[in-house]
């Protein structure tokens, strides 16, 4: 399974009216772009799935108690009657108010605002999941267990309570590794591929985490290269905006391939070296990439885990992955070499906000089956977090 969300179910397009930048962003396009994306997948065997489309299979006391977190108000018994009324709600009238996060606002000396000289006017703000387009910053796919990330921003944390319960709903089990504080934990600065995961620790993920992945990691993937990012941009927040790992490749901005790297396995004494040095002794083909190819790549790559198992509409068996329209033309060339089947897509308006192909896609590991939200069916109210 992939989760991919359309944009506009959780950054309503009134939000985009005040976003800066020339060309515009346009939420209608980047709505298209998802669903583009969301095709191919299923054309390469694929099942993408919405964040926002589970939750609204999720058990109606899960959606109740994430509601109750997501309203806030001027007036406390406002409130409390707002969580109140919520409970003769239906499902579908709960889920926009889990995303979009309403707050009731006073204001007293307006007068006559509403019906009756003596009552404050009423009006209301929105504070919606925007993150939630990117699911791949709030977890990490660590090959079959699950780590929940912190994220840097404190105000994310309410996208990450909604995307926990998303993934508890679907896999019937809590996340294996939660990351405490001071710890940080961004899910675009892991990168994993055919038995490979790469570790990216700097300004979002900190040094320390590795001890909690670690045992998991190496479980799964058997070599794993941490690399310490010293160079901050501000396009290239995460790992996966300046490198992408397939079947065999890395491709990585020429800047970075001299960061100081340690590849860890078990058994084995760890030293110190360069990124492209710990990625060639591991019997990778290092493809560097040029800063004006690197704001052009933004990640734009996605390689679906493991060989696709049969008849897709153009493919065959070998590794397959989507590609941005914007790096397609070296991309394409540069992946056919290894073997690997490029689909490319639009996601033009994505990258406006450093939306890689990367960043907008996450695999789940040990889904449960086709009727998401059935094994929590028994969660306690107190159950969310």
């Amino acid at each position: 399974m992939v989760l991919i969300q359309n944009p506009t179910v959780v950054q309503p397009v009134e939000t985009s009216v005040f976003r800066p930048g020339r060309p515009a962003y346009d939420p209608v396009r980047a709505a298209a772009e998802s669903a583009a994306v969301r095709a191919a997948l299923t054309d390469l065997g694929a099942d993408p799935r919405a964040p926002s489309e589970i939750l609204a299979a999720l058990p109606r006391e899960v959606l109740l108690e994430l509601a109750a977190r997501a309203v806030s108000a001027d007036d406390d018994a406002r409130l409390s009657a707002a969580r109140d009324v919520m409970r003769d709600w239906s499902v579908p009238a709960l889920v926009p108010v889990v995303l979009r996060q309403p707050r009731l606002l006073l204001d007293p000396a307006a007068g006559g605002g509403v019906i009756g000289p003596d009552q404050p006017d009423e009006s209301y703000a929105l504070r919606p999941l925007a993150g939630l387009m990117f699911p791949r910053d709030h977890y990490v796919d660590l090959g079959g267990a699950i780590a929940i990330g912190r994220l840097r921003r404190r105000d994310r944390a309410r996208e990450t309570v909604v995307m926990a319960a998303v993934l508890r709903g679907l896999r019937g089990r809590s996340a294996e590794v939660r990351v405490p504080e001071p710890l940080f934990l961004a899910g675009g600065d892991l990168v994993t591929c055919d038995g490979v995961a790469v570790l990216g620790t700097g300004a979002r993920t900190s040094p320390a985490a590795w001890g909690l992945l670690r045992p998991h990691l190496l479980a799964a993937f058997g070599r794993v290269v941490r690399v310490r990012d010293e160079l901050l941009r501000p396009g290239e927040p995460h790992l996966d905006h300046w490198l992408g790992l397939g079947p065999g490749i890395a491709l990585v901005a020429a800047d970075r391939l001299h960061a100081p790297a340690v590849v860890e396995s078990y058994g084995a004494a760890s030293r110190e070296t360069t990124l492209v040095d710990a990625l060639r002794s591991i019997e990778l083909a290092v493809c560097p990439l040029a800063p004006e190819t690197v704001a052009a790549f933004a990640a734009g790559v996605f390689f679906l885990p493991g060989p696709r198992p049969g008849a897709w509409t153009a493919g065959g068996d070998e590794p397959a992955a989507l590609v941005s329209t914007a790096s397609a033309p070296w991309t394409e060339p540069v992946l056919s070499r290894f073997g690997v089947h490029t689909v490319a897509v639009p996601f033009d308006e994505h990258h406006k906000q450093l939306g890689s192909l990367h960043r907008a896609l996450n695999t789940v590991p040990g889904v449960l089956g086709d009727e998401p939200g059935r094994a929590i069916s028994g969660w306690r109210q107190d159950a969310v977090g």
